[in-house]
């Protein structure tokens, strides 16, 4: 009997460990598995071996839990029931031979359930990555034994799956950016993140939403310097540190000139002597269309701070700045020559250009907001010619006030709103 006791017992034990080894595989995280990785543990290999395919693993696991608690059932049905008859009717109790079977089944299953499930799990529970890697070996040798048996139950599985409609997809354990935006609020709401943090975070994920000729300077708005009637002194007045320059009008581009630069030609002479056409760099050109984290990426790369912006005939649309781009992502950014009025101090503000003709849902997913009382117009130029009949007669006829901002109107005809400029205030929108 003591025999069959400590059989039943390492059966149970075994079938404790496959149950946490199924806890501790499905829980690792991606983002584990590339930390263990990259601090060089031998096994992280093979647990990523045995990850890529979860029907694989667990079906593996489930051939071994089934296989321990066959044999632990059987041996105990058939050997303990009847010393147990034995060892009751020395004590003067009888019972039937069905019964005696249901109080081992029972007496079994509870210590099945608490040393064989609850426990283990619960120990892959606490450090999941630490128990994958313990038990990886074991289950990948696991899996070259009953790779027959698995084989079955994956096609099986699979079989069933098409059965009911529904489509296997392997990389179902992919992380979305719909997940870590998720993650990111409730990061947020168990207080790991304060609100800033959070909307910086948002703020990223739209990069890839937003073009160029969104938050763009538009043509009319740059100040550049003429090569045909070239003036030093406005580049100093202009207080900027790099001049879009051109030859004749804006539509001939002719490059870029670093104030740096300029300092160091007038350290050795004359500002008169100095021959502007040499410090010009070469200009760095982009579509209008280009999203931000592209251009934010080649800005890096090719060590670029200042791009103009063309359109498909490439005629020019305006520039932006590689701080432009991280305005996007931590709001407005003030150096010690820029005018700051009362209200920039108290709000954040983010400026997009957009075509007349822009679909208003468009402009609402790229930017993640919701503009009220536009439901019955399809464009943002309808939206706000619909919009500036009700402010005839007031100072400021050409800005419309929106829930989340404001909307000024930058060029239109007899007919349509041709372009207009989005203010966003991060203090209106919601979290």
């Amino acid at each position: 009997m003591l025999s069959i006791l400590i059989l039943i017992f390492i059966l149970i034990i075994i079938n404790g460990f496959f149950a946490a080894s199924e806890i501790a595989l499905v829980s690792i995280k991606p983002s584990d598995l590339y930390k263990l990785k990259s601090q060089g543990n031998k096994n992280a290999a093979i647990l990523e071996k045995v990850t890529k395919d979860s029907t694989k693993y667990l079906s593996t696991i489930q051939v071994a839990i089934t296989f321990a608690g066959f044999l632990s059932s059987a041996f105990a049905g058939s050997q303990l029931s009847g010393d147990l008859l034995n060892l009751l009717a020395k004590i003067n109790v009888t019972i039937s031979d069905a019964l005696a079977v249901v109080i081992i089944t029972f007496v079994l299953s509870f210590f099945t359930l608490v040393l064989g499930e609850l426990v283990p799990k619960r120990i892959a529970i606490i450090n999941p990555a630490k128990f994958a890697l313990f038990c990886v070996p074991l289950i990948n040798i696991f899996m070259i034994v009953f790779k027959p048996f698995v084989w079955l139950l994956s096609i099986s599985t699979e079989g069933v799956i098409r059965i009911f409609g529904m489509k296997s997809d392997k990389d179902y354990s992919k992380i979305t950016e719909n997940e870590i935006r998720e993650m990111i609020v409730y990061g947020h709401i168990v207080g790991l993140y304060k609100s800033e943090e959070k909307n910086m975070m948002n703020r990223i994920f739209k990069l890839d939403d937003l073009a160029a000729d969104m938050i763009m300077t538009p043509k009319n708005d740059i100040i550049g310097l003429d090569l045909t009637q070239p003036n030093i002194k406005n580049i100093i007045e202009s207080r900027y540190s790099r001049i879009p320059v051109f030859n004749g009008d804006k539509e001939n581009i002719a490059g870029v000139i670093y104030v740096k630069d300029l300092l160091v030609e007038l350290m050795g002479k004359p500002i008169q002597d100095i021959d502007v056409v040499s410090l010009v760099r070469k200009p760095y050109i982009i579509n209008k269309d280009m999203k931000l984290n592209l251009i934010l990426k080649q800005m890096r790369d090719t060590f670029e701070h200042l791009a103009f912006v063309v359109d498909d005939s490439n005629a020019l649309k305006g520039i932006i700045t590689l701080e432009d781009i991280i305005e996007e992502i931590i709001g407005n950014i003030y150096d010690e020559h820029d005018l700051i009025s009362e209200s920039s101090e108290t709000t954040s503000e983010f400026r997009y250009l957009f075509d007349g003709d822009m679909l208003i849902s468009d402009i609402e997913r790229k930017l993640g907001i919701s503009i009220e009382s536009s439901n019955e117009y399809s464009t943002i130029g309808e939206f706000a010619k619909s919009q500036l009949s009700q402010l005839e007669g007031k100072k400021n006829k050409s800005i419309i006030k929106i829930n989340v901002g404001s909307i000024k109107v930058l060029s239109r005809t007899k007919e349509k709103i041709e372009q207009i400029e989005l203010k966003l205030d991060q203090n209106k929108m919601k979290d």
